[in-house]
């Protein structure tokens, strides 16, 4: 794997990326969910949502997006098996009636108003859960724009952006039809004319603009290239 850039030492950078990690999974998600309309009825927000007695749940990021669209994610631990749990969700909110069983997980989701709710869960334990529950605004206009400095050509794999703490961490993935060698190329001259320099920390690369830093790493796919980048801006 070839990198183009290193990570900025920054305790909130490093926590930008945990969220992030926590949040990836709902861009594939998305794409296998079906989109049927929502029912009526039922409780019109995740915070409304009671918990069985017992349980704790966070809310990760002061703000996220998903390919583009402004998301909230909360996280969960409940003392319930992952059937009784679903349950108990479906019957505070009608529209999560999509039941889809994967290896070692369980997902439910529904459209409640303009949102598309999903519900993530596995089991951790007799008689524990742990998982996700999002709400993902779909009718949103996306805010997300390809930036300048990218190579044409460019398939959107994953687009995931988290704020905390003032700071705005994001994690984006394309695909290229051209090797790794000559989409370096077109990156480098890409790069430099949008006023992004190279620097060395003496531990690697990385690419900075004013307040923002960016690391990026390119690897071979299907005869073409695969491009990441983890982007830090205040």
């Amino acid at each position: 794997m070839k990198q183009v850039g290193i990570l900025p030492k920054r305790r909130d950078a490093w926590r930008g990326v945990g969220l992030l990690a926590a949040a990836a999974g709902l861009c594939g998600v998305l794409m296998l969910l079906p989109q049927r309309a929502g029912a009526s009825g039922g409780v019109s927000s995740l915070e409304a949502l009671r918990l069985p007695a017992g349980a704790v749940r966070e809310r990760i990021a002061d703000r996220m997006w998903l390919h583009g669209m402004p998301a909230q994610v909360w996280v969960f631990d409940v003392p319930q098996r992952p059937s009784d749990f679903a349950k108990a969700l479906a019957a505070q909110q009608p529209a999560l009636a999509d039941l889809h069983v994967l290896p070692g997980q369980l997902i439910l989701s529904g459209r409640v108003g303009n949102d598309r709710w999903v519900a993530q869960m596995e089991r951790a334990g007799v008689d524990r859960t742990v998982g996700s529950l999002s709400a993902i605004r779909v009718r949103a206009a996306p805010s997300a724009q390809l930036p300048g400095w990218l190579p044409k050509g460019a398939r959107v794999r994953s687009d995931v952006a988290v704020m905390e703490s003032g700071v705005k961490v994001s994690d984006r993935i394309w695909q290229y039809a051209v090797p790794p060698q000559k989409l370096a190329e077109l990156l480098d001259a890409g790069l430099r004319r949008a006023g992004w320099v190279l620097q060395d920390d003496g531990a690697g690369h990385w690419w900075v603009r004013e307040r923002e830093r960016m690391k990026l790493w390119l690897v071979s796919v299907d005869g073409g290239s695969g491009l990441r980048a983890l982007g830090w801006a205040p």
